[in-house]
């Protein structure tokens, strides 16, 4: 019973997330996380602070989704379950879909943490074991380079 809870709340921020993804829509996007977020790729890991920061990073992986011809998700929660009263460990499997419905890459797993905070759930952390697709970690990775002087 409170697994299927679990569940139920991973499943629907899942689809807030890449309707969001899909529609360019990055407050819909950003009211799904809570900052600090923690990235993690086979690349390394990344804690992300600002909301110029995630906002960079959302555009960077709508860029490469672009690239990449993706226009849809099929994406599965294959995993949730409560860790404590206000923290869920949910794990989805992740396909990129072009036009044709065709997969553009391999499926993925992603395994997040979401916490409670008041009435909300947030993801706060994500791990994105995407072995074979050096370019959509790249973008996840993506930060913004401040140092320069050019605008």
């Amino acid at each position: 019973m409170q697994n299927s809870a679990a569940e139920s709340i991973a499943e629907e921020l899942l689809y807030i997330t890449g309707k969001a993804l899909l529609e360019a829509d990055f407050q819909m996007f950003s009211e799904c996380f809570r900052l600090p977020q923690m990235m993690e790729t086979v690349d390394g890991r990344r804690l992300i602070t600002t909301e110029a920061e995630f906002q960079y990073t959302f555009n960077s992986v709508r860029r490469h989704l672009h690239d990449c011809g993706v226009v849809d998700f099929a994406r599965t929660v294959v995993s949730a379950k409560f860790l404590d009263a206000d923290t869920i460990g949910s794990t989805h499997v992740s396909s990129l879909l072009g036009a044709n419905g065709q997969e553009q890459a391999q499926p993925y797993p992603v395994y997040s943490v979401i916490r409670r905070h008041g009435n909300t759930w947030r993801i706060v952390s994500s791990l994105y074991a995407i072995l074979d697709n050096p370019a959509y970690n790249e973008a996840l990775m993506a930060t913004p380079d401040y140092s320069s002087t050019e605008q």
